[in-house]
């Protein structure tokens, strides 16, 4: 058994229209999900799951949700060598509510382009949700959006940032081609 906290307005998104996305989950990886709507609690019971593996994918799903993913993006968190990576606003800026409210206005960017670009260039979900941004992808994908929004957290110049993404999208066909 696994207990999982997430926040009570994402609560509607876990379940989905008519309990699909709960079952969804629930059938791809056979454990059963008691959601507490007035607590958040999630609590995730894996005794007729027949891979332990799977128990801590689903997590991450529910976890991913939680952060603001969509119900697709995070079952994407199902397929082997997929990791779901949070970063807490808060470490680089403290208690002070003002400045992470405009590093998350940063990476996020004007019309969303910040967070487009990084999720193009890196191959990568990115979704910046309360104090947290949080990703999805392979490796070698996290690696290189984790290091674009460190950047901006540290105050780098967007273009920079995008130049750094440019650089580093060769590494992920490099990867791939391995892989075939």
């Amino acid at each position: 058994m696994y207990s999982v906290r997430i926040p009570q307005e994402r609560i509607g998104v876990l379940v989905g229209k008519n309990g699909e996305t709960k079952f969804e989950i629930e059938r791809r990886s056979l454990v059963t999900l008691t959601i507490d709507s007035s607590s958040g609690d999630v609590t995730i019971d894996d005794s007729q799951a027949t891979d332990p593996e799977m128990t801590l994918r689903t997590r991450d799903v529910i976890r991913a949700i939680g952060r603001g993913f969509s119900p697709q993006r995070a079952f994407r968190l199902f397929d082997t060598g997929t990791y779901l990576e949070v970063i807490e606003l808060k470490d680089f800026t403290g208690k002070n509510s003002k400045r992470t409210k405009t590093v998350r206005a940063r990476l996020i960017g004007t019309g969303g382009k910040t967070r487009r670009l990084i999720e193009e260039l890196s191959e990568s979900y990115v979704s910046i949700y309360g104090d947290t941004a949080a990703l999805i992808g392979d490796y070698i994908q996290n690696q290189i959006s984790r290091e674009s929004v460190m950047m901006i957290l540290r105050g780098n110049q967007h273009s920079t940032v995008y130049k750094y993404l440019e650089r580093r999208r060769k590494d992920i066909r490099l990867a791939k081609l391995d892989s075939v």
